[in-house]
């Protein structure tokens, strides 16, 4: 395996490896918004494949749909994070594929213009890659790419070839095994997207029992879709828990918002009994401890001050 080829297990070492890292950059580890270690970006509902993993292998249930995330709302994000000071790593990821999105250098280039030293980064399946596209996002400021190999292994050659082409060292990109059986994948590299996938047939189906132990995703990943709206997990593909608008609302609102609290409440407490998290088969605890512990040390300190409130009232 080469240095920018990943198993599930190197690729789990690599997130941890990148989260150590942001928290180490973090100054004031008080400020509940540095729990917020990563923020993924929906950049479109169009995807050039249906892969029998995806929501969108049934067109009924996940429908292609020509819905684009703006220039405007990426700098909206881009300056709402810039204004606490985020920390993190930005993804141009989601639930389609995100070079389908025309405008994707566009929206790199607004993030980059608010967040000049942030991990900027995109997901892609690599069937619509050219030395051309790759070069454009890389002088926009992206920071790296991952190519899903949805294929199998006699892929890597090829994205090889079209990195090496565009001139962008084999450090600057990650091949990813995404196909089904590509190894144990902990929940990163197939999952049943909260209940939304029933592929038996590849093992994916939405769970029976809801798991009985917390997730941190809500408590470190922030998930916003195309048109601006806060969802509460990166893998809720079904928007069942819509937190509101970053056009309305601030992210910092958003994210310390009494709907979020309510959530990261139940899942502190291994509470998965409400949708999307009743049918979702994610571990959920393998990274982001840093932010849950944040962000229920702040709630219990905003609780002690509502007590005390009421008693001098």
């Amino acid at each position: 395996m080469t240095d920018n080829q990943f198993n599930s297990e190197k690729f789990l070492a690599y997130r941890r490896q990148q989260e150590a890292s942001v928290i180490e950059a973090i100054g004031d580890r008080s400020d509940p918004m540095m729990s917020m270690l990563s923020i993924e970006l929906n950049t479109t509902e169009l995807c050039n494949r249906t892969c029998s993993f995806c929501p969108r292998a049934d067109a009924r249930i996940y429908p292609n749909r020509n819905l684009n995330m703006t220039v405007d709302t990426a700098s909206k994000i881009a300056s709402d994070l810039a204004a606490f000071g985020f920390k993190g790593r930005i993804s141009f990821s989601g639930f389609g594929e995100p070079v389908l999105n025309k405008d994707l250098q566009g929206l790199v280039r607004a993030v980059r213009s608010y967040l000049k030293d942030n991990m900027i980064d995109t997901n892609t399946n690599g069937d619509k890659l050219t030395p051309d596209l790759v070069r454009g996002l890389f002088e926009a400021g992206i920071s790296a790419i991952y190519v899903n190999l949805y294929d199998g292994p006699e892929q890597a050659e090829t994205f090889r070839r079209i990195f090496a082409e565009a001139g962008i060292e084999s450090t600057r990109y990650k091949l990813r095994p995404h196909w089904p059986g590509a190894e144990s994948s902990f929940g990163l590299v197939l999952n049943n997207r909260a209940g939304m996938v029933n592929a038996p047939e590849i093992g994916v189906t939405p769970l029976e029992e809801a798991r009985a132990h917390s997730c941190y995703y809500p408590f470190s990943r922030a998930m916003i879709d195309w048109n601006g709206d806060m969802l509460i997990c990166t893998n809720d593909w079904g928007r069942k828990k819509v937190i509101g608008s970053v056009h309305k609302s601030s992210i910092k609102e958003l994210w310390l918002s009494d709907a979020m609290g309510e959530i990261r409440e139940s899942l502190s407490k291994g509470e998965r009994s409400f949708a999307p998290c009743n049918a979702c088969d994610v571990d959920g605890t393998l990274t982001g401890k840093f932010g849950h512990d944040l962000l229920m040390q702040h709630s219990q300190h905003e609780g002690r001050a509502r007590e005390r409130l009421v008693k001098t009232a």
